[in-house]
């Protein structure tokens, strides 16, 4: 485990964090980890499990869970 290497899916967690509602790709991450696409994709697999894109749905699904619990949104439902 590199501590060069955790601090790019740090930073990548934080992007993800802080850009939740835009569109986020490979690109994006690569340019905040400071490596290649196909090298922040495998690294931020190794280190969290996830694919950055399950990683992104989670915390999108989460977010949105927290939201509805809170009542600070509802759902509606048309027939």
């Amino acid at each position: 485990m590199s501590k060069e290497h955790i601090l790019a899916v740090q930073r990548m967690q934080e992007y993800i964090a802080s850009n939740l509602e835009n569109e986020i790709t490979m690109a994006d991450l690569a340019r905040i980890s400071l490596f290649s696409p196909w090298y922040s994709y495998r690294l931020f697999r190794q280190y969290t499990s996830l694919t950055p894109a399950d990683y992104i749905r989670r915390l999108r699904l989460s977010r949105s869970a927290l939201m509805l619990k809170q009542g600070e949104c509802r759902v509606f439902l048309y027939s």
